[in-house]
């Protein structure tokens, strides 16, 4: 007696199912193996640890495009302007030196890997590593490091800036910069003897230290969307900060709409930042809800839709 197609139909799938587990299971047991073994022909592509590097140059088709700098524990941006860097995007660069290459080949025959004239290369202080072409077989990178020739997963090309944007810091203060005064168009805000106050006083007066320092501390980590080169004049309407060591800064509204977008005058940087943040900065110290005054914003769930 013939199954009934339904369950011809069951069995059918069942089938499928197992059939299709195994081969995610050999799939994940083979990149097991060939990621988690011991690979004898894999070794470092360059002899350099990144803590003591001290110049980043990356040049493209032979000009160099970006150059960075370490100065004492941050990275600065050295061409083509001054600014400071992205740590995490710095860090990303200086990964390359760890990366384990295979398939050592001396530097021969450079132009069938199209190593001759490299379109991309990235120098470590006195190491440089040029990136080739694609091997498309395994889909891995051939790159050049001295008299060598290695193998590289492609992905690492991706952590290489292609412009100066890539690597521009988002922080809108230093680490080191400690505001103590902020001059808006409309009102101030100062620290006097340890205290915050702000000028003019909010008409209920109910703001504490506690709001303060939570406004303060939005400045100081404020992270920006996008960081760009800053160009032309800076706008009329104007922020001024001043900091601990006596320095001042001004920072220029170019715009408020749809998104905030500030210019540092000392380092002509132009920072991008959401709605959010917009509203944070701008709005000065506001006074935190109480828990009652929240509770009893939220509407009350009827008992018959809980």
């Amino acid at each position: 007696m013939a199954a009934p197609p339904r369950l011809i139909r069951m069995r059918t799938g069942w089938l499928v199912n197992i059939v299709l587990v195994a081969v995610v299971a050999a799939l994940a047991a083979y990149a097991f193996y060939r990621t988690g073994r011991d690979d004898p022909q894999r070794e470092p592509i360059a002899h350099l640890a990144a803590s003591v590097v001290q110049r980043i140059a990356i040049e493209a088709n032979g000009v160099q495009t970006i150059e960075l700098a370490r100065e004492g524990d941050a990275w600065f941006v050295t061409r083509p302007l001054r600014a400071r860097a992205n740590s995490t995007q710095v860090d990303r660069i200086l990964d390359l030196l760890a990366v384990q290459g295979r398939e050592r080949m001396p530097a021969q025959d450079l132009q069938r890997f199209d190593l001759g004239r490299p379109t991309l290369r990235v120098r470590f202080d006195e190491t440089a590593i040029a990136f080739g072409t694609i091997n498309p077989l395994t889909q891995d990178q051939y790159v050049l490091v001295g008299d060598a020739v290695f193998m590289i997963p492609s992905h690492h090309r991706a952590a290489i800036p292609d412009r100066v944007e890539r690597v521009l810091t988002h922080a809108l203060l230093r680490t080191n910069e400690k505001p103590v005064a902020f001059e808006f168009a409309n009102f101030s805000v100062a620290r006097a003897d340890g205290r915050w106050a702000r000028n003019p006083q909010p008409a209920d007066g109910a703001l504490s230290q506690d709001d303060f320092n939570r406004w303060v501390d939005e400045w100081r980590y404020a992270s920006s969307l996008l960081t760009q080169p800053a160009s032309g004049k800076l706008p009329a309407e104007r922020i001024a900060v001043a900091f601990e060591d006596g320095r001042r800064v001004e920072f220029g509204i170019v715009q408020r709409e749809p998104e905030l977008v500030l210019v540092r005058a000392d380092e002509a940087l132009t920072f991008y930042f959401s709605q959010d943040t917009r509203g944070r900065l701008l709005a000065g110290p506001m006074p935190q809800p109480s828990p009652a005054a929240t509770s009893a914003a939220v509407p009350a769930v009827p008992a018959a839709q809980r």
